[in-house]
């Protein structure tokens, strides 16, 4: 799927591996001598890289600053919970999830930073039903002090659990908006909120299944596009829960989704 990404410069377009199995510790330069936690291929990967990866990571984690265009590969057939048992359960499944303790209370499983970021196949939970999965972010900074995670792309990617699937932006520093983000062929399942932000431009949201979850897509967007996605029953009450823009501006399409009942 994303093998046209690698080409070999002494710089950028480098591969990396994570085994998250425990079953290999290496440089991260190959499968058989693949690192073994994500940590270390955020230390390693540079912009235009890729990183594969099989097993469960328990990391909650933080982009690098100023790398792009970087591309996260779950190497599973489908996104699952890569469990440990029966036997083998986790050896080739790709899922991605706080640690079992010491998680930080609400802090995402993953925040992007940077522009240009892709998630593919990979299953993310969340640490508690306010914290994220996934979280898109973008500061007011200027130069290199710009923190923009806009024109990522979130591609057959599975949520599941209790919290908040995808989240655009964080009250604090990060409420700027975020641009063009992708969400194709993703799964929500048993969220608190599937999808939420305090802002988004030019997002499209598509081919996504979301079931189970309390609330679905509520977010306050503008000159974004929603086609395609299927939702099943929600359990909020009144008028939200399904499909929610208030807060944003004009420009929006909501067209061709299926909503239970």
């Amino acid at each position: 799927l994303a093998t046209n990404k690698i080409f070999s410069t002494p710089v950028k377009g480098r591969a990396w591996f994570v085994d998250a199995t425990g079953t290999v510790s290496g440089n991260g330069k190959s499968p058989k001598n693949a690192f073994s936690t994500m940590d270390q291929a955020f230390d390693s990967v540079a912009s235009g890289d890729i990183i594969y990866f099989v097993g469960k990571v328990t990391e909650q984690l933080v982009t690098p600053v100023n790398v792009f265009d970087v591309t996260v590969v779950g190497c599973g057939n489908r996104p699952r919970h890569a469990d440990a048992t029966p036997t083998g359960g986790n050896n080739a499944a790709s899922q991605w999830g706080p640690p079992a303790s010491g998680a930080v209370s609400g802090q995402a499983t993953v925040r992007v930073l940077q522009q240009g970021w892709t998630f593919i196949n990979i299953l993310f939970t969340m640490e508690s039903a306010t914290a994220a999965g996934i979280e898109i972010v973008r500061n007011a900074g200027a130069g290199d002090l710009e923190r923009d995670a806009s024109h990522a792309s979130i591609i057959g990617c599975r949520f599941a659990g209790a919290g908040i699937g995808i989240r655009s932006g964080v009250a604090g520093s990060f409420t700027e908006i975020a641009f063009n983000v992708l969400v194709d062929g993703c799964t929500f399942n048993g969220n608190t909120t599937a999808m939420s932000g305090i802002s988004g431009n030019g997002w499209q949201i598509q081919n996504s299944k979301f079931f189970g979850n309390t609330d679905n897509i509520i977010m306050a967007l503008q000159n974004s596009f929603i086609v395609g996605n299927y939702i099943g029953p929600f359990t909020a009450a009144a008028n939200s829960g399904g499909i929610d823009l208030a807060g944003g501006t004009a420009g929006n399409v909501v067209t061709l989704n299926y909503l239970s009942g």
